[in-house]
């Protein structure tokens, strides 16, 4: 070999030798571990000389050969493969246990919508297990996500729960510490019970989620074998959670589950609170971006020991105050000693944990709020309080389902995806009072006509049970910016937004082509917006009428007659012959224009496919529409009136501001109706007349409109009025007799300048299911618009309401 060979052989040599080095390191790193458990198991486990005791040290070294393993081994493989199996399934159920808020006009927080009215209809909320076969539905709770993460809270939590967070000794959802101090436990707790009892290890936060899902807290009565199940789930699923939350290493959204869905009240009167937001609300009465760094630690440290919040027996109470003592004096004061660095906002967190540790605090609710639920529901007022669902339930018991309908139809059945909470158009309070002031009207209508209405039906809210039934009643006004601020219904279908079978079964979206509901003599409002904005006619204008009487063609007496009839006269009476032959002078074409305008839907042709004319379809009420249509086209009639026509004028709504989950707009009302494209501002003069006749025409010196009995709120007659128009409307079957819907819509502006339309509906919406006999919008639905615009009026003049009496235990039961 010559001796450049050799020196070339030496220099590969000498640059191998550290890759030797490096590999026999790994070597030895490798083995290690393997070297130390043989030395552990020759001496100590499978050492003769020990005895008896070679079996507890070799139990124990398997165990902690067990916990490296399930912490290092088990959880990341069982993590990465749960991400593909359970994953998709663990971000349903978060979705599912979203909470929507509900704030009323003045911004106060009402509640939480019932898991009830969950449009997807997935929640159980039973409270028990339910057996499906192959799966079995746990008790889910609700929880207003939180927008943003205390981060005091979070430090707090995780002080307390999982200190190893991310760490080495807990980097895949399983804390090595608190595996490895269950057999200690075991021994201890076994020792003073005097019996085999499972110990106690550290569950980190991804186990409690676990907990949360499949609703398996511990019990201190809990067997071992029950216990040790218990504890096995949780491993199992632990690295799943942990690695959904955690992917990417971005743990926003193990702090969003830390903050929506631990438990941190009980004693509610219902469900336990979950998640900081809500709890927030309930106990301190502030959202959480409002909670004070103290507030933050209480809550944090109300994890594993939730807050009782209503008072009991005298035990009970005192369970109550030492329970908050302990979450105030030591587990929330250990976090303001450990976590806080700054002096100064030390000693001021614990200044106010002292000033907290006198008392547990009484759930906080709105003072106005409380006297509302006191005067219309007491039976409820106290739970209310530290129940966020009963407090909505009882505070907006018909809007919710007003609100959940008008949610549905812009964002379909999935809107709790996009929807955190909602600020009402209504002040809760008002709108109590209003409904007591309906309720008790109603009440009256039933009384005096009951002879008339058919068996199996009561307009009587106290009447109403199992074999006594009520029609639809709807009534609703709006402001002049379209905002509902008085609504009562009388029935859980939200009627007012539409007939149930025009809401589409795939997506819960309005299909207003669907729409059945015929709007009766209404639709007589879309015939004078077409005559006036002809510019032609005048209320003096004379129509023929061939059922006009002999005598007295100023009232609205019938006949055999063919005689000339005054429009303003054909208004006030809602006569069909004299509109029908207008009309149809008018021509098609503008008729066809306002009813597509306003949102209506023709009459489906006949059987031989001949359509109805659309000046027919108006005049006869055969047009179809949601009472809310309706209520739309009053409220363009009342912005064309009072001068405001020129802006769009969107559906009249519940929902005053939306608060999404995500950062996402507003959608836009695609019907809005700008009233001056509809409406010419030359016939406004020539629209209101023809309006205000069903209320304030007289003949010989009386009321002689079809709403003569609301002659009093005539304009003309009462200083406080500026403008009022109204129109009604009776929809029957072929039996002119069977009364199915009696309609009246309607605008009204106050002397103060406040204006507001209206709509009231009371029927069943079906030609199937007559409800009464002879009886008509100006016996039924008259006295429930005089109750609302006494209501409407107190408000807009700044007058102090009358508190309706008698119908306590009414509203309460209801």
């Amino acid at each position: 070999m010559s001796p450049e060979t050799t020196g070339l052989n030496r220099k590969r040599a000498a640059m191998l030798v550290p890759f030797r080095v490096l590999f026999r390191a790994v070597e030895l790193l490798l083995l290690l571990p393997l070297r130390i458990l043989q030395l552990l198991f020759s001496g100590l486990a499978f050492n003769p000389r020990l005895g008896v005791l070679r079996y507890v040290f070799g139990a124990a070294l398997v165990y902690v050969v067990f916990a490296v393993a399930l912490v290092y081994v088990l959880a990341p493989i069982r993590g990465e493969i749960g991400h593909y199996t359970l994953g998709p399934k663990l971000h349903y159920d978060a979705e599912r246990w979203l909470a929507t808020a509900l704030h009323d006009s003045r911004g106060s927080f009402v509640g939480t919508f019932d898991p009830r009215l969950d449009s997807l209809r997935d929640v159980n909320f039973t409270g028990e297990a339910i057996d499906l076969g192959a799966y079995v539905a746990n008790p889910d709770h609700k929880s207003i996500p939180v927008r943003q993460v205390p981060e005091s809270f979070w430090q707090c939590i995780v002080y307390h729960e999982d200190r190893n967070l991310g760490g080495l000794l807990n980097p895949f959802g399983i804390d090595l510490p608190g595996v490895l101090k269950i057999p200690f436990s075991t021994a201890r707790r076994s020792l003073a019970a005097r019996r085999p009892v499972l110990g106690v290890g550290g569950s980190t936060l991804s186990m409690q989620f676990v907990r949360v899902i499949y609703k398996t807290p511990p019990h201190s009565n809990e067997g071992a074998f029950i216990k040790l199940k218990r504890k096995l789930t949780e491993w199992w699923l632990a690295p799943v959670v942990y690695r959904e939350l955690t992917a990417g290493g971005d743990d926003a959204g193990l702090k969003q589950w830390a903050a929506n869905h631990l438990w941190l009240a009980q004693r509610t009167g219902g469900s336990p609170l979950h998640g900081i937001e809500v709890t927030s609300r309930i106990v301190f009465g502030k959202e959480a971006a409002d909670l004070t760094v103290a507030e933050q630690f209480v809550l944090a440290s109300a994890v594993n020991r939730p807050i009782i919040l209503l008072e009991g027996s005298e035990r009970l109470n005192a369970v109550r105050l030492d329970r908050w003592r302990y979450i105030i004096e030591v587990r929330a004061r250990t976090c303001a000693e450990k976590l806080i660095t700054d002096e100064a906002l030390q000693k001021e967190v614990l200044f106010e944990l002292v000033a907290m540790a006198s008392g547990p605090p009484d759930p906080k609710m709105k003072p106005r709020l409380h006297r509302a639920l006191e005067a219309h529901a007491p039976a409820l007022a106290t739970v209310a309080q530290a129940n966020p669902v009963i407090r909505a339930n009882a505070l907006l018991p018909s809007a919710r389902y007003g609100i959940r309908e008008e949610m549905k139809q812009r964002f379909g059945f999935a809107w709790r995806e996009h929807i955190r909470g909602v600020t009402t158009t209504l002040d809760a309070a008002q709108n109590l009072d209003f409904r007591d002031s309906a309720r008790t009207a109603l009440a009256t209508i039933n009384t005096r006509y009951a002879d008339r209405i058919s068996p199996g039906y009561t307009l009587d809210p106290a009447a109403i049970n199992d074999t006594q039934r009520s029609p639809g009643v709807v009534i609703a006004a709006a402001n002049a910016r379209g905002e509902i601020v008085r609504y009562y219904e009388q029935g859980d279908n939200a009627a007012y937004f539409g007939s149930p079978f025009a809401r589409r079964a795939d997506d819960g979206h309005y299909d207003a082509n669907r729409e059945s509901r015929m709007v009766a003599s209404t639709g007589k409002i879309l015939a004078a917006i077409a005559i006036a904005n002809t510019l032609r006619d005048t209320p003096q204008s004379v129509y023929v009428d061939p059922r006009a009487p002999t005598a007295g063609l100023d009232t609205c007496a019938r006949g055999n007659e063919r005689q000339g009839r005054s429009a303003l006269v054909s208004f006030a009476c809602s006569l069909n012959e004299p509109l029908l032959t207008r009309a149809a002078q008018i021509g098609q074409r503008p008729i066809k224009r306002l009813i597509d305008g306003f949102g209506f839907t023709m009459p489906p042709p006949n059987a031989n496919g001949e359509g109805t004319p659309p000046s027919t379809a108006a005049v006869l009420g055969q047009i179809a529409g949601a009472p809310r249509r309706v209520h739309h086209m009053a409220g363009a009639v009342l912005a064309s009136l009072t001068g405001n026509g020129a802006q769009p004028l969107p559906q009249p709504t519940l929902i005053k501001n939306y608060d999404f989950a995500l950062s996402e707009p507003t959608p836009s009302d695609e019907l809005a109706i700008v009233p001056n494209r509809l409406i010419r501002a030359d016939g406004r003069s020539t629209l209101r007349a023809l309006l205000e006749a069903p209320l304030c025409h007289q003949a010989a010196g009386r009321a002689a409109g079809t709403l003569k009995e609301l002659a009093h709120w005539c304009a003309r007659r009462r200083n406080s009025v500026k403008l009022h128009f109204a129109k009604t409307g009776t929809q029957v079957t072929e039996d002119r007799d069977a009364t199915v819907d009696a309609w009246i819509a309607g605008g009204v502006q106050f002397s103060s300048g406040a204006a507001y339309s209206y709509v009231v509906v009371v029927g069943t919406g079906s030609g199937s299911q007559p409800w009464a006999h002879k009886l008509h919008a100006a016996q039924v639905a008259a006295p429930l618009v005089d109750a609302l615009l006494v209501d409407l009026e107190a408000e807009a003049l700044g007058q102090p309401r009358k508190r309706t009496v008698g119908t306590r235990s009414a509203a309460a039961s209801n």
